[in-house]
């Protein structure tokens, strides 16, 4: 008897989660951003391609719920904020509200949330096979001999003027490599510590913060090393510069 009342319990929380859940995502239209790593630099083993692609997949499948919601690809390489590879909307209708279903049979209620949920899955699978053929897709030109992460900025802002919430991921190294004036290259020149890093990235914000007004986006950087990668080649130095210069500028969250 006990058990059969956890099983209720346990059955109505799920279907309470679910239900606060979709009334978020109706209340939060969401942006999803990838950032793809062209450069040269951008390490390419296999176990990167096998993590890049399963961010992908599940962060379409955790942000992609209703008609309007984005997903956006951009290349990283040495002009980032014209990079766009693939713009993406998705078309499958929320089950109508319950104000609307209050006339309706249960049977017809369960019809339309299934149908519902058959649509989305065949929509977010199209649309995760279309961002992979992105990721699989090569650039041999001269674009990549360089890395304009602080492009992605204007990509961020320009999904802030949106008014969605927006999500970006990072599938990248994340070296900064231009050799612009009052540019950074990593390559030759990464913070020599935690505490240099703070600094640049500090005085770096102030100086982009008058161009790009980011907003508050979730940010992941999904880093291609293997965990046993030497400080040397995942220079930890260099990934405190970008949790200190979006935390800066605004980012709600900065994970890896």
């Amino acid at each position: 008897m006990h058990r059969l009342i956890l099983v209720v319990l346990v059955l109505l929380t799920a279907c309470s989660s679910k239900k606060e859940r979709t009334q978020a995502v109706v209340d939060e239209p969401s942006y999803t951003l990838f950032f793809i790593d062209k450069s040269l630099s951008n390490n390419s083993l296999l176990e990167a391609k096998a993590t890049y692609e399963r961010v992908i997949r599940e962060a379409i499948a955790e942000n992609v719920h209703q008609k309007g919601d984005k997903v956006v690809v951009y290349y990283v390489h040495d002009n980032t904020a014209k990079a766009r590879a693939l713009s993406l909307t998705a078309r499958t209708q929320l089950p109508d509200s319950e104000e609307a279903l209050k006339g309706a049979s249960p049977t017809d209620r369960e019809a339309a949330q299934s149908d519902y949920e058959l649509q989305l899955t065949r929509e977010q699978a199209t649309m995760q096979r279309q961002v992979l053929t992105k990721l699989d897709q090569s650039n041999n030109n001269l674009s990549n001999q360089h890395t304009d992460l602080w492009g992605s900025l204007d990509v961020l802002a320009r999904a802030e003027e949106s008014g969605r919430q927006v999500r970006a991921y990072y599938l990248s190294d994340m070296v900064e490599s231009m050799n612009a004036p009052g540019r950074r290259d990593f390559h030759k020149k990464p913070p020599a510590s935690n505490e240099q890093a703070d600094e640049w990235a500090k005085a770096d914000a102030k100086k982009l913060s008058a161009q790009y007004v980011i907003g508050s986006p979730t940010i992941r950087l999904v880093l291609p090393f293997a965990a046993t990668a030497s400080a040397k080649e995942n220079n930890p130095t260099v990934t405190r510069y970008w949790h200190t210069l979006f935390d800066t500028m605004g980012a709600a969250e900065v994970v890896e």
